[in-house]
């Protein structure tokens, strides 16, 4: 329970509760550049991470066993719910964080507030940003300028190839949905505390999975996150619901959304036609996120085609 509730402070967090969810990526073309310079003073030892992508990219290249702390967003792997946490990706606070010694600070292009980060970087604290990971696209940039600052270029490099296949992979999935006649409507909708669940417009992670998967987004007309009322739940004319695994685990499954008053509503639930996506990804895709993209297509696939 704890988990879900620091997962769903973090998502809200993310989303502003209306605002559009793409923030701008302030490490731009200086990140790769950046990355070289710091790794010229060798492999860091104290690693704070900031951001689920980056937190999972590190693991991923191997160095896990040097992060010292996370923030609340980063909840994989599973040993980090036992690292000390920073506060929220945008919210951070600098004294929480040298008192850690870090020797480096791995974060998405979100992370702040710059104030915060020009303190740490004067205090001669390596910050390393990574392209912004609300595009799947800038998942090899972002590995390449990570294991570049951790001095691991070979487990960079391997990691690389298999995140550029998969995407291939998705690509190609997504031209197949794409050039149906009658493509799947699959509308998002996450669970928020108490109040009304929050559905997913243009310009968000989870409209981009929805049409990497080859299908349309209903609620594609407006920009980010919002709230949406049980009318909207009700009349929503969508093939399939994609949902937060959080969401999944926090109502008690399929069975748990079909008798909620406000998920219960929606026409697809009812049938059981319910997608999950971890919300890591919806933070931000990272290495598990094109793997769990072709699961929702198989998903998808299995049930438009009966099995």
């Amino acid at each position: 329970m704890r988990l879900y509730v620091l997962v769903i402070a973090a998502v809200i967090g993310l989303i502003g509760l209306c605002f559009p969810a793409f923030a701008q990526d302030r490490s731009g073309e200086n990140a790769s550049a950046q990355a070289v310079q710091v790794a010229q003073a060798g492999q860091p030892r104290r690693i704070v991470t900031i951001g689920a992508p980056a937190t999972e990219i590190v693991y991923a290249l191997g160095a896990g066993n040097h992060v010292v702390a996370v923030d609340i967003t980063s909840t994989w792997p599973q040993e980090v719910a036992d690292l000390p946490k920073v506060g929220y990706m945008r919210t951070l606070a600098a004294e929480g964080i040298i008192s850690l010694q870090p020797d480096m600070i791995i974060g998405i292009a979100e992370s702040g507030p710059a104030e915060v980060l020009a303190r740490l970087r004067d205090l001669g604290i390596p910050v390393v940003l990574l392209p912004s990971l609300n595009r799947i696209e800038n998942l090899p940039k972002a590995i390449d300028v990570a294991s570049n600052a951790l001095g691991r270029s070979e487990d960079g490099n391997i990691l690389r190839t298999s995140v550029e296949n998969d995407i291939a992979a998705i690509h190609k999935l997504a031209a197949n949905g794409a050039a149906k006649p009658d493509r799947e409507n699959i509308v998002f909708l996450m669970s928020v505390g108490h109040g009304q669940p929050m559905s997913a417009g243009r310009d968000t992670t989870a409209n981009e999975i929805i049409e990497l998967v080859g299908a349309q987004n209903p609620m594609g007309d407006y920009e980010g996150f919002k709230p949406v009322s049980p009318e909207i739940v009700a009349a929503n004319n969508a093939d399939y619901v994609l949902v937060t695994s959080s969401t999944l685990d926090q109502l008690g499954g399929v069975a748990g959304l079909q008798a909620n008053p406000l998920f219960g509503l929606h026409h697809a639930v009812a049938e059981g036609h319910v997608l999950s996506v971890s919300a890591s990804t919806i933070l931000g895709f990272g290495p598990r996120s094109a793997g769990e993209i072709r699961h929702i297509a198989t998903q998808l696939h299995e049930f438009e085609t009966g099995k």
